[in-house]
């Protein structure tokens, strides 16, 4: 099978890492207990805190045109190809041992150092914390760091299985249809008040009920929780059953938003609390005092009491909200940020130019996505959509908007992912396969839409998040769709506002975004754009809901054998296709910049995960003047 990855530049970029593949996930962490850890190097005595950081500033079904490879993905990790029928043991009740676990990348980096400050650049403008009940990267930046997951992807192997987090082990019951969750002991928030499981069951089932949630991000991916089964066997112990056995019974629990909270604060303030109120945590990371939310510079100080005393490594964590992109490189430039996620191939260069500034790409999953409004006349007629996404040229998008750096590919899977659609199915959906001859295409799109009697005449409406990156985006596809004579004009929405619509299905007739499947997994991953209840499928308030779609999602939700479980998939996505309410214009690949004393990162294949809580990350002042980067570097975990 030949991949459709555009030109790269500099270096070729590997397939995506392969996620838990999630059968196997769910029998080698289990049929009775946690996967048994590979043997672990002795941990290393933790050094002395070094001297604080210097302050620094168609319808055929043709194949398209022969395209770069994509290189193949790397192996899943022998710990996870325990076979199937061999039993490990129950897991201890303790905590799982840190150096058992944990193990940076030191080949790379050298052993971590203690002390510092690490100041990250980030573009979003830090608006508000409710990552529970109005999700947005923003949100993550607050919660990450101060916040905790039951369980969570590893942050220096986003292939390996989850490891523990506010849970110090965990055992799967035996018939996959449920999880008992023993946490740390001597856990404590950030106020000082101790944790309980009362805490975490009262979470898990305000997040899957949604009540006193705006629209709560993790109810659809909690659909196969028994909610009033959750029980708390003692203050330490949390027992999950499931409807049903299921292939990945951890994979959503690992959820980045999947985060615990107080109980007696959310009762206290209610999901206000969540939107200002950063102060009772009970991650690695404390809030500053004094601080407010909404201001662009945060500050948060590592935890002393934290449950992981070996973490986080550095003393203090900032984090920027650089709108302007102009600034956000200049910052970084003048080494008054240390790490910067690229938001455009304009900084990229820069980096990959800099003598000093390490930078890391990968192919990732997330993607640039256009939604279709079927509530509206006249793209109530699927013949209408089709017909707009045939019209939109998409390796132009990816040369002009991406310098190259991207890919076209199916609905919810990357280019390059095990889970990818073969072409030959791909291009039997009308007008999915992009043409080599865009000019007729887009002829032909016209006549669809005058056979189907559209208005021409008409102005139809964009509703773009005020975002320079989107925006920009956005301004592509409005003229591509001039060029088919559609009419199109921008109603520019601030973030929360949009946010609102998007929950509310009360946004315009088209809707760019930006958007990232968090798995290669039907249910853990493309049931985010297709389940009815989901927080993130746009067609659903007020319109169409495909329970076709749905009922596969279930199929595959209990499907146990790999196999069909794919083949699942692949249904799954080629009917979204057809509806041709919603398709990623370009899949990405995604950079990072950091200075050289920035040490223990490693690239991921989607912009979040656990890596967001900066904990796993050091600053050694020894490398602060090496230089001998310019060019991309190779080598970087995770990276090309």
């Amino acid at each position: 099978m030949s991949y459709h990855w555009r030109k790269q530049s500099l270096k070729v970029p590997r397939k995506l890492l392969l996620g838990p593949v999630l059968a196997i996930l769910a029998l080698s962490i289990v049929a009775c207990g946690a996967a048994e850890p590979e043997p672990a190097a002795p941990e290393p005595a933790a050094p002395e805190p070094p001297a604080a950081q210097a302050e620094a500033p168609a319808a055929p079904a043709e194949a398209p045109a022969a395209q770069a490879e994509a290189p193949a993905p790397t192996a899943a990790p022998a710990a996870m190809e325990q076979p199937a029928g061999e039993m490990m043991s129950k897991p201890e009740k303790g905590a799982m041992a840190f150096a058992e676990y944990w193990n940076p990348p030191t080949d790379y980096y050298g052993e971590p150092v203690y002390g510092g400050t690490l100041r990250v650049n980030y573009e979003d403008p830090l608006e508000h914390a409710n990552d529970w009940g109005a999700a947005t990267g923003a949100a993550s930046r607050y919660r990450g760091p101060t916040g905790a997951v039951l369980i969570m992807e590893n942050p220096y192997d986003a292939g390996a299985p989850v490891i523990p987090d506010l849970a110090g082990n965990w055992d799967i019951h035996e018939g996959l249809d449920g999880v008992t969750f023993y946490f740390r002991e001597g856990t404590n928030w950030h106020n000082g008040e101790p944790f309980v499981c009362e805490d975490a069951r009262f979470s898990f089932e305000t997040m899957a009920t949604g009540e006193g949630l705006t629209a709560s991000y993790m109810q659809s991916r909690l659909a196969h929780v028994i909610v009033e089964e959750m029980e708390c066997i003692d203050d330490m112990t949390l027992k999950m059953n499931f409807t049903g056995p299921t292939g990945i019974p951890l994979l959503n629990l690992s959820n980045r938003r999947a985060m615990v909270f107080n109980k007696a604060w959310f009762e206290a303030g209610g999901e206000e609390a969540m939107f200002q109120d950063v102060s009772v945590g009970i991650g690695p990371f404390k809030w500053q005092a004094g601080q407010t939310v909404g201001n662009d510079e945060q500050h948060f100080e590592k935890n002393p009491d934290y449950f992981v005393p070996e973490l986080p490594y550095v003393d203090e964590l900032v984090i920027f909200g650089i709108l302007d992109e102009s600034t956000q490189q200049a910052t970084q430039l003048a080494h008054q940020t240390d790490w910067h996620w690229v938001r455009n191939w304009g900084q990229y260069q820069s980096y990959v130019d800099h003598d000093q500034i390490i930078t890391v790409i990968r192919a990732t999953r997330g993607n640039f996505r256009l939604w279709i409004n079927a509530r509206h006349e006249p793209f109530d007629n699927v013949k209408v959509r089709q017909a707009i996404i045939m019209g939109i040229d998409r390796n132009a998008a990816i040369q002009i908007l991406q310098d190259g750096h991207g890919a076209w590919g199916g609905f919810g899977y990357a280019p390059g992912s095990p889970w990818e659609l073969p072409m030959d199915q791909l291009c039997s959906v009308p007008g999915w396969c992009v043409s080599d001859d865009m000019e007729s295409t887009r002829a032909e799109a016209r006549a669809i839409l005058e056979g189907e009697g559209f208005d021409f005449e008409k102005t139809y409406s964009f509703t773009v998040e005020s975002d320079a990156q989107v925006q920009a985006r956005a301004t592509f596809l409005q003229e591509q769709l001039r060029l088919m004579g559609v009419k199109t004009d921008f109603d520019l929405v601030e973030t929360i506002a949009y946010r609102e619509q998007e929950a509310s299905g009360t946004w315009g007739d088209l809707k760019p975004g930006n958007d990232t499947v968090a798995a290669d997994d039907p249910n853990a991953g493309v049931a985010t754009f297709l389940r009815c209840d989901s927080t993130g499928n746009d067609w659903t308030p007020g319109g169409p809901c495909d329970l076709d779609i749905v009922s596969l999602l279930d199929q595959a939700q209990v499907e146990l054998d790999h196999g069909k479980r794919l083949d699942l998939a692949h249904q799954i996505e080629l009917a979204a296709m057809k509806q041709y309410s919603s398709f990623p214009v370009y899949w990405e690949q995604e950079a990072v910049s950091f200075w050289p004393e920035v040490r223990g990162y490693a690239h991921f294949p989607a912009p979040f995960g656990s890596y967001r809580k900066h904990m796993h990350m050091w600053i050694d002042p020894a490398h602060m003047e090496d230089t001998g980067n310019a060019g991309q570097v190779s080598g970087v975990p995770g990276g090309a």
